[in-house]
């Protein structure tokens, strides 16, 4: 299989244990993060993990390897487009 091949099948996993730390397999990128959400861009999808308290403890994107604590309250999968900036919605 070629490369680009594998990249489209790129598995991620997902380990949560009391609903206080995480830990995600498979990131791509953070784009954002705050107290009480952590989207996570994973390949070809986005997760969205929500709660109070979240915080982000490690961050490897070299292994794609996410580690968060918090109080996890959901988490919810995303495959839509990203939404455009503000501008551009402003002046269609």
């Amino acid at each position: 299989m070629s490369d680009a091949a594998n990249k489209k099948t790129s598995p991620h996993s997902l380990q949560l244990s009391e609903h206080r730390l995480l830990t995600v397999t498979g990131v791509k990128a953070v784009p954002t993060f705050t107290d009480k959400l952590i989207e996570i861009e994973l390949e070809g999808e986005t997760l969205a993990v929500a709660g109070h308290d979240l915080a982000v403890k490690g961050l490897d994107l070299d292994s794609g390897r996410l580690s968060a604590a918090g109080y996890v309250t959901a988490m919810r999968y995303s495959t839509g487009a990203k939404p455009s900036s503000v501008i551009k919605r402003i002046f269609k």
